[in-house]
């Protein structure tokens, strides 16, 4: 099966090279390349073999991934994989014979970190819609709602027909991917084989603020969610709002955590933009904090 690898980038360029390294020494990955988001310039030290991709401005997460693929149409699989993810050959090599079979649309490792499980059998509360993440058995696959983006292995059949929507731009992109590759009829399948997150970050930690808000909203209203989206709306302006406004203040930052939420609950309740491509302003979030 012909693997390509895509690691979507921004920031520093040390982890990229690192993990753009590993993966080029395993050999069951024919492609290694990286969509640089921030524009950066090709680091002298990426191997030769890693393509290095410059988009015509940030697409994003989903964005970035979908620009890598289209110039790999003839890969069998991809894998798409952050920068802060460690994963060796024997569990690419168990996560793909796992994809091989005719109904999986999805693969991903157990992906833990320094203080154990990260990301397993991935489920969202029935109520508030927020992501759960469930010990799945240790000794045998298992299907799951979703399994997080940050590592995730998925054939190339099922990408043609249910691409990434790149309006999301950062974050529940991977959920909302999950869900519709569910719903043409593949499963997504965790494998208790195990992928490492280091902990480092390339992204404005008070961005996300915005994006959990915002994109939470527009995957429930998506899904034609109606009580979802209520409560998850009710939530925010009642519980987290007032909740970060008060960390802003004892914390001295002033009201730059909050205003994001409160951005977010707004575009997450405004206009629904089309599917496929981000606001031509993303990142929304750097209108109102720092991006870099």
């Amino acid at each position: 099966m012909k693997t390509v690898a895509v690691i979507v980038h921004w920031g520093p360029p040390a982890p990229t090279v690192d993990v753009a390294e590993r993966l080029e020494s395993c050999p069951s990955i024919a492609q290694v390349s990286v969509v640089a988001n921030d524009g950066s310039p090709r680091p002298a030290e990426l191997p030769t073999g890693t393509a290095w991709l410059l988009p015509p401005r940030n697409l994003g997460f989903g964005g970035g991934f979908q620009l890598a693929a289209r110039d790999y149409p003839e890969a069998e699989s991809y894998l798409l994989v952050n920068n802060d993810i460690r994963i060796d050959e024997a569990t690419i090599r168990i996560c793909l014979d796992l994809l091989a079979g005719s109904n999986i649309g999805v693969v991903a490792p157990t992906l833990v970190n320094g203080d154990g499980l990260q990301s397993g059998s991935a489920k969202l509360s029935p109520v508030l819609t927020a992501p759960r993440a469930r010990r799945p058995p240790q000794d045998r696959p298992c299907e799951a709602d979703w399994v997080t983006g940050a590592v995730m292995f998925i054939k190339a059949e099922v990408l043609r027909r249910v691409p990434f929507d790149g309006r999301y731009f950062l974050g529940f992109e991977d959920v909302d991917f999950c869900y519709r590759v569910r719903d043409a009829g593949w499963s997504v399948v965790l494998s208790p084989s195990r992928a490492w997150h280091t902990g480092s970050t390339t992204i404005p930690r008070r961005g996300n603020a915005y994006y959990i808000v915002r994109n939470r909203l527009w995957f429930t209203r998506i899904r034609g969610w109606r009580l979802r989206t209520a409560l998850a709306a009710a939530s925010t302006a009642a519980v987290v709002l007032p909740r970060t406004v008060l960390l802003d203040l004892v914390r001295g930052r002033g009201l730059a955590t909050s205003a994001l939420v409160r951005h977010g609950l707004a575009d997450g309740l405004g206009r629904l933009p089309p599917p496929g491509e981000p606001l031509v302003d993303e990142p929304r979030a750097a209108q109102w904090t720092s991006w870099r």
